[in-house]
């Protein structure tokens, strides 16, 4: 069995948000004043994707700060695909799904279905579409609107049927401060530029949190090694197992590993602290007939 292992280990990691408006769609922020926010937070990169509308953030670049020009384009009614680091052509919004993201991966843009579950998306939709990279396994703001910004099931869905795509925490921030800093993603990247960070995101180099951190990820033989910070549980989910394949629950984890079994085809951990936040790796997928 091969144990594909999405993580570079790189020294440095940096943290972001992939989802966020501002007056120039229906965010109540202006642009300027959105940027400084989360800058002043600590994020190292920042996607605005106003509907429909792209938004130039190069200019706000300094040593610490990237903008990731982005766009939301809108499908149909709620159903909106993000698509980061484009180029500038503006995306036509209109009812064809695989049409969008085929004209964000035509800029070189890196697409990303937007809150699946507000959307009302089914997960049998997503897996007739092909060149998408990663869904919102949370969206703030649809938690604040309607309860139904979390979409770990619809993403276990994909995983369990073969599609292989990534999971990312976004805010989706249209009221700041209420919806801002919230969920964020961790991007291990080499330097920090939009394309390193986009290329990063892309292989599935990063996690999603809203509190806790991954410290390191290994494969050593058949087995998968973490560290992060104090923890009261950690979770390995498979796409075997209706609930978690290993649950460990303690006072300060900071370590935990899983070997495998027969039937697994991809293994993703949680890790959960006090305060009740939880961050979430990206899966490990497994190639049961590989030989060396």
């Amino acid at each position: 069995m091969k144990i594909r292992n999405p993580y570079r280990n790189f020294p440095q990691w940096f943290r972001g948000n992939t989802h966020t408006h501002s007056t120039l769609s229906d965010g109540e922020w202006p642009l300027d004043k959105v940027v400084d926010y989360y800058r002043e937070r600590g994020y190292a990169f920042l996607a605005m994707t106003d509907h429909d509308v792209f938004t130039d953030l190069s200019t706000f670049a300094t040593p610490d700060f990237v903008g990731i020009s982005s766009d939301e384009v809108t499908v149909r009614g709620r159903e909106h695909i993000v698509g980061l680091n484009l180029t500038g052509t503006v995306i036509p919004f209109g009812n064809d799904h695989q049409r969008t993201i085929d004209d964000i991966g035509a800029q070189g843009g890196l697409a990303v279905l937007a809150h699946p579950n507000w959307s009302w998306l089914a997960e049998t939709q997503a897996l007739g579409w092909r060149g998408y990279h990663a869904v919102e396994i949370l969206n703030v703001v649809c938690n604040y609107l309607e309860y139904n910004g979390f979409a770990l099931e619809w993403w276990d869905g994909l995983l369990r049927r073969g599609h292989r795509v990534w999971g990312i925490a976004a805010d989706d921030a249209h009221r700041i401060p209420y919806q801002a800093a919230k969920a964020w993603i961790m991007v291990n990247a080499e330097r920090l530029t939009a394309e390193a960070i986009t290329a990063n995101i892309r292989t599935g180099n990063f996690y999603a949190s809203t509190g806790p951190q991954f410290y390191g990820f290994e494969v050593t033989g058949q087995t998968i090694k973490v560290s992060c910070s104090s923890a009261v549980e950690i979770r390995f989910v498979s796409g075997a197992s209706s609930g978690p394949a290993l649950r460990l629950r303690g006072d300060d984890l900071t370590r935990a590993e899983y070997t495998p079994r027969a039937g697994e085809s991809y293994v993703r951990v949680e890790v959960v602290d006090a305060e009740m936040q939880t961050a979430w790796s990206q899966p490990f997928f497994l190639d049961p007939d590989w030989r060396p």
